[in-house]
């Protein structure tokens, strides 16, 4: 007669169970340190700034707020409007009466027509068409200001390319969505592509002039509908030699903001009378400060 089989002891398996599940809980708990462990020893070992550099997009419209965290790039609102736009005396421009802007004239008509387009555009859930603000920033800046006017000129969306490594890492075609229905926060509402935009600028200032060194100052623009924040970025010359080594280790870019308030609706509003004499007070101080910085250097 074969042996009967021992009896189970229901108790001793019951208890067993979960002495197994905390011996697999442990297991896994032990493999996630080791990998962490890992991660860090991968990061510490000198591969960490082309692992960095590896998150970066390819392309400044594909920017977010935590790519430029890695480029050392912050945005912060200014503490005066001085800090961002030039305090410089403006000569009286007899085309453009920055203190009585309601004495139109034919340009500023067009300026009018496209910035009624603009408005009405914004107030569309569907069917957004960016034309409308392109051609409003447009004739603001080539007609309404002068901008384009002898020795400065307006290039219409450059391509620019943002070298890390001694390689073209991030191509930037200046523009973003803007229609107030497409931007979001996870851009810091287009802030993130405007921050490198202006490094990738820069850079083609600086590999025209035989990459000679310097500190940069750059002024941007957002118009976001019919909604302008100005930018004003200070770039020390050695943020450039830490670039050319990688991710900056030291060196970093700080982005001011005026006015203060980053939301969709934050700007100067050109469609309000107060709002379009700031803009076009602005506009014309940065141009005056524009033009003096470049006679000084033909001088």
């Amino acid at each position: 007669m074969p042996p009967k089989p021992p009896k189970r002891n229901v108790e001793d398996e019951s208890e067993g169970a979960p002495r197994r599940r905390s011996k697999r809980l442990q297991l896994a708990r032990d493999d996630s340190v080791l990998a962490a462990e890992a991660s860090n020893l991968r990061l510490s070992s000198g591969s960490g700034d082309s692992y960095d550099l590896d998150k970066l997009p390819s392309s400044a419209s594909l920017f977010r707020n935590s790519h430029i965290e890695i480029l050392r790039v912050r945005v912060n609102p200014a503490s005066a409007e001085s800090d961002v736009i030039p305090t410089v005396e403006v000569l009286r421009n007899p085309d453009l009466d920055v203190e009585n802007i309601d004495g139109i004239t034919n340009k500023v008509r067009t300026f009018f027509a496209n910035l009624h387009d603009v408005v009405m555009n914004g107030m569309q859930v569907v069917g957004t068409e960016e034309t409308f603000t392109d051609t409003l920033v447009d004739d603001l800046l080539r007609i309404v200001v002068g901008l384009n006017d002898w020795p400065l000129r307006v290039r219409n969306h450059p391509l620019c390319r943002l070298y890390i490594e001694d390689s073209p890492r991030v191509s930037s075609d200046p523009g973003f969505d803007k229609h107030l229905n497409n931007v979001g926060p996870t851009s810091g509402f287009g802030e993130s592509q405007i921050s490198v935009e202006i490094l990738a600028c820069a850079n083609e200032n600086m590999r025209k002039e035989e990459y000679q060194y310097r500190d940069q100052t750059l002024w941007a623009i957002r118009t976001i509908s019919h909604y302008v924040t100005f930018y004003k970025a200070d770039i020390p010359a050695e943020y450039w030699r830490e670039l050319e080594l990688g991710v900056p280790q030291g060196q970093s870019v700080e982005v001011q903001r005026w006015p203060r308030e980053n939301t969709l609706s934050s700007g100067f509003d050109l469609a309000q009378p107060a709002g379009r004499r700031a803009v076009l007070k602005a506009l014309v101080q940065i141009r005056e400060s524009l033009c003096r910085k470049k006679t000084t250097m033909t001088e």
